[in-house]
């Protein structure tokens, strides 16, 4: 595996798992060689249909929904392997990422962009890293948090896969029509794909809730992919202290009781977090967990829009919501918290305490 040899690293691992089913070395290590294989295979297909519709200016629906759903059971299968891993507390495995020679971008050569990739290219001060300086080749140590880590990783890709299976883009015809209609729907084709988007959503808030707890649990301090408060030697620079873990907890909640029906989105505190600060504001609420239990086509006004962005009006806000959102936006819920904790992170960016880069940079890596 460290030699890059995935194809027979997952061999190997496939020879070891078929005399110790359990052993979650050779688990990870199969799980990682095909994922791997799987978005490259998930990119090629893209690439295909791209340059398919560009040339006969037509939408392959039935190949997109193909390749979605191959791609869907595929990473079912790495999700699979790494159920079985993470059952072992004992689990560890170290790789240096950033020293597999590897053509990644299938230039046909090993290049400057393939070494480049996953090497750490500034420190924790934003400063870059120099060419020869060993922190941009560190080794990580892998351990039962970073597995579960992975598994939320691979549940929001499948709910991804299984949103993109469920609603039909508008072809080519649609967007001919558009200046004399000015409206594009978006069809809802496949209500159960929606359903085990949300299963999946709500599958991966727990794997991530598991791996922070298992994060703050750790003793050890070695190579950490994602460090706890007390954990020094994390060659990433995401520096994180104990306000993180409990932000990170207070939003793995918002976004479940969001996806339950526990809770909505405010389209008050919505509409003030941007710049312009509202002396009206739209009302109401977004039911999240309605969009995941009753789905429908999604219709785009464009008149409607255009409107918004000229007046910036409080009535025209609530019809283009209403246009796109149905009976999902409803005028009273019990309100979300989340939209205040992104209200203190403003606050926080405006009074020079964070930058949004270092903010951005926990928001993608956290999950």
């Amino acid at each position: 595996m460290q030699a890059a040899a995935f194809k027979d690293a997952g061999v190997e691992a496939q020879a070891v798992l078929a005399k110790d089913p359990k052993n979650s070395q050779a688990r990870v290590v199969a799980a990682m060689t095909h994922y791997k294989q799987t978005m490259h295979n998930f990119i090629q297909d893209m690439m295909t249909n791209i340059t398919g519709m560009v040339a006969a200016r037509s939408i392959n629906h039935r190949y997109i929904k193909w390749s979605l759903d191959q791609t869907d059971k595929e990473l079912a299968r790495v999700e699979a392997h790494l159920a079985v891993a993470a059952d072992d507390p004992g689990f560890h495995l170290e790789l240096c990422l950033a020293c597999w020679e590897y053509d990644w971008n299938h230039s046909g050569q090993v290049d400057d962009r393939d070494r480049m990739l996953l090497q750490v290219e500034q420190d924790a001060e934003g400063q870059s890293i120099p060419k020869d300086d060993p922190r941009r080749k560190p080794t990580f140590r892998f351990d039962q948090g970073d597995i579960y880590w992975a598994r939320a990783m691979i549940a929001f890709q499948r709910a991804a896969m299984n949103l993109g299976m469920a609603y039909q883009a508008p072809d080519f015809d649609a967007f001919n029509r558009l200046q004399r209609e000015a409206v594009l729907t978006i069809r809802m084709v496949d209500k159960a794909r929606v359903h085990a988007a949300r299963d999946l959503i709500l599958a991966g808030l727990a794997h991530a809730d598991r791996s922070r707890l298992l994060f703050l649990a750790e003793t050890d301090d070695q190579g950490e992919w994602f460090p706890n408060p007390k954990q020094h030697n994390h060659p990433l620079p995401l520096p994180v202290d104990q306000a993180l873990y409990d932000t990170w907890a207070g939003v793995l909640g918002d976004l479940q009781k969001l996806l339950r029906g526990e809770e909505g989105i405010s389209v008050v505190e919505a509409a003030q977090l941007g710049d312009h600060q509202w002396a009206d504001p739209p009302t109401g609420f977004v039911n999240v967990a309605k969009l995941f239990t009753a789905p429908g086509d999604v219709t785009l006004n464009l008149k409607n829009l255009e409107a918004v962005d000229r007046n910036r009006s409080k009535a025209d806000v609530e019809r283009v919501l209403t246009d796109i959102l149905g009976d999902k936006y409803v005028p009273s819920m019990k309100p979300s918290g989340m939209l205040a904790r992104f209200a203190r992170m403003k606050s926080e960016l405006e009074r020079g305490e964070d930058s949004f880069e270092r903010k951005l940079r926990y928001l993608l890596w956290v999950n």
